[in-house]
């Protein structure tokens, strides 16, 4: 049994509390404090020696107490002596405040990519935003989550040259917001700082937004390489819409990544890691003319496109060029121009063979990519797609030329036009048998 007794010198004055574990004698100093209240910890140290010898648990009251055992020095003691478990250690009590939970959140998902955290941030602006940094996570409700999406929907993201909204943000946008805003509260939820989750009260809807969909013909493209400046801006453009890169990989490709002798890249992708692709017939005279005046580039190791670090945001820029060259700018610059490369390779070749040059699944591609071009409206409504012949005008049935229309008009440099959505076009078997017609012709660099 416990026992307890007084202590005092000229440095300190206290109770000393001193019992026998599993035969060691134990001394623990309780500090100055009533007799009563180091009677009362005597009395549940008594309990704990007791369970643990008898390896039951202890009384309820033991165990509020050590629940609440706010002395680090005596709990520290206690958890040494195995009288109680380790404290779970909680998260540092600034986690339960919204920002500075949301910032740990994103630190910890090393998992993802930095483009990834760096989207996971942007919600945190939005959450933060309307919340405030110092909201604490217990407070917000599922009625607060509601106004929270309501809000979103309200967010300027466009403005005119006079500061005038033109746009606000789109409800793809919003969705994947809320999406991200799920995951940040059920870790909170995991980690204990919170019972459930607000935002189980609202949904996001679609997270592609297909209206923005442009497909980029090869005589647009041909305009758009003529108008650009220099070998980065040419390189830049052919290894999105012919290469299929996205920004983030051809900014980090170099030089001794393009394997000429093997006709093919390696690409280092910071978003899904190593793959390779072929030099495409129409990035090769690009690629070429640039080495040409660059051998000191292959020597030294460096990037293709030098005069812009990774990371740089080339989207303005590059809509200017499109400009000069007497196109109207289309919505999402860049990965339009990848969405088109898939979509003309969809064509050619068989979907885990793409799949592989491009990085992503048939499935991201059925969701992101694929487009319904001009050229399958113009298919769709000439060419037969039944066996008889005799209604079909005398054209052998269920062929259909993977070879793009040359009809196209001078339309695309006038204004961008829609591709109606994705609607899972795709050849027929029998033309599987065809001899393929090629890709598009050389482009001059």
């Amino acid at each position: 049994m416990a026992s307890l007794r007084k202590e005092t010198d000229r440095t300190r004055a206290g109770w000393r509390l001193q019992f026998r574990q599993a035969g060691q004698r134990r001394s623990l100093w309780l500090g100055s404090r009533s007799k009563r209240a180091a009677e009362g910890i005597a009395g549940h140290i008594d309990e704990l020696v007791r369970s643990h010898e008898a390896n039951t648990l202890p009384d309820a009251a033991t165990v509020r107490w050590v629940s609440g055992l706010k002395d680090e020095r005596i709990r520290g003691t206690l958890e040494n002596w195995g009288l109680v478990d380790p404290a779970v250690k909680r998260n540092d009590d600034a986690d339960r405040y919204l920002g500075a939970f949301c910032e740990r959140y994103i630190k910890g998902r090393t998992d993802v990519s930095a483009a990834t955290r760096t989207n996971y941030r942007k919600t945190k602006r939005y959450l933060v935003g309307m919340f405030g940094e110092d909201r604490l996570l217990l407070s917000i409700t599922k009625a607060d989550a509601k106004k929270w999406k309501r809000w979103l929907s309200e967010q300027v993201v466009r403005r005119d040259t006079e500061g005038k909204p033109t746009a606000t943000m789109a409800d793809a946008t919003a969705s994947k917001h809320i999406k991200i805003a799920k995951m940040i509260f059920s870790e909170a939820v995991d980690a204990k700082l919170i019972d459930e989750s607000p935002m189980t009260a609202i949904k996001g809807g679609q997270e592609v937004n297909r209206e923005r969909d442009f497909f980029v013909r090869p005589e647009v493209a041909a305009k758009v390489l003529k108008a650009c400046p220099d070998h980065d801006w040419k390189l830049a453009f052919a290894l999105a819409r012919f290469g299929g890169l996205r920004v983030c990989e051809f900014l980090t490709v170099k030089w001794t990544d393009v394997q000429f002798d093997d006709q093919r890249i390696r690409i280092d992708s910071p978003k899904t890691g190593l793959r390779f692709c072929p030099i495409f017939i129409e990035l090769r005279p690009i690629i070429d003319a640039a080495a040409a005046d660059r051998e000191n580039d292959l020597v030294m190791n460096r990037r293709l496109i030098a005069a812009y670090l990774p990371g740089a945001n080339l989207g303005t820029q590059m809509q200017r060029i499109i400009e000069a060259a007497g196109v109207i700018p289309w919505k999402k610059t860049f990965q339009n121009l990848r969405a088109s490369r898939r979509t003309e390779l969809e064509e050619r070749f068989p979907g885990h063979v793409i799949d592989s040059w491009m990085g992503h699944s048939a499935k991201v591609a059925a969701k992101h990519y694929l487009q319904v071009t001009p050229d399958h409206w113009e298919a769709g409504a000439t060419l037969a797609t039944t066996n008889d012949t005799a209604t079909s005008g005398g054209v052998p049935g269920g062929v259909i030329s993977a070879a793009p229309s040359q009809s196209q008009s001078d339309e695309d440099t006038k204004k961008p036009g829609k591709t109606l959505g994705f609607t899972g076009f795709r050849l027929s078997e029998s033309n599987s048998q065809m001899t393929p017609t090629g890709l598009e012709p050389v482009l001059p660099p």
